[in-house]
């Protein structure tokens, strides 16, 4: 009887460190690729350091709206990654106190659910009278293949943040490097 213990107790230790070993190392609600946390880091930074380089005052109380980031090449279309960057950049500017206007819902600036959110520069002023708004952070990018003298996939960024007088107050540039390309198609 005592030999089937030790038996059961040894099955049941192996089974524990073959579950532990196998287990992922951190949280599953932490759990991203490389890749993806390169993007939310990067993005996070370049939020930062665009309104950092303001030569004007933004009013963290008064609306900014953000929009998809566009394709340089084609003005009218954004991509997921394009989407996405936005995204980060709005939840960035609202955790450092800033009043980001939400336009999803909303009927007068130009939502597209596969581009995004798209303001022509001529709409800038009404559309930012008609929503109480300071400014916007708009932005482009350019997709770098690697087959185009680039070692790694990477994709060039401007964003700025542009009043509604049309003048650009402050931008900042950047790189997403390693990135999958066709996220940004």
């Amino acid at each position: 009887m005592r030999f089937k213990q030790l038996i059961l107790i040894a099955l049941l230790v192996m089974t524990a460190a073959v579950a532990v070993s196998c287990a992922p190392n951190r949280p599953y609600n932490q759990q991203m690729s490389k890749q993806q946390a390169d993007i939310v880091e990067v993005t996070s930074d370049a939020a930062d350091r665009l309104l950092g380089s303001c030569n004007v005052f933004v009013d963290t109380q008064k609306p900014i709206i953000v929009t998809s980031l566009v394709d340089i090449d084609d003005m009218q279309k954004s991509s997921t990654l394009g989407r996405m960057s936005s995204e980060i950049i709005a939840n960035r500017l609202a955790s450092h106190g800033y009043s980001v206007r939400e336009v999803k819902m909303g009927n007068n600036i130009f939502v597209n659910e596969s581009e995004g959110e798209l303001i022509l520069s001529r709409e800038l002023q009404r559309i930012g009278k008609k929503h109480d708004v300071q400014g916007f952070v708009v932005g482009t990018y350019a997709v770098c293949d690697k087959r185009k003298r680039y070692f790694e996939p990477q994709v060039a960024v401007s964003l700025r943040y542009v009043g509604l007088d049309n003048i650009i107050r402050c931008s900042h540039n950047y790189i997403v490097r390693n990135t999958d390309l066709e996220m940004w198609e």
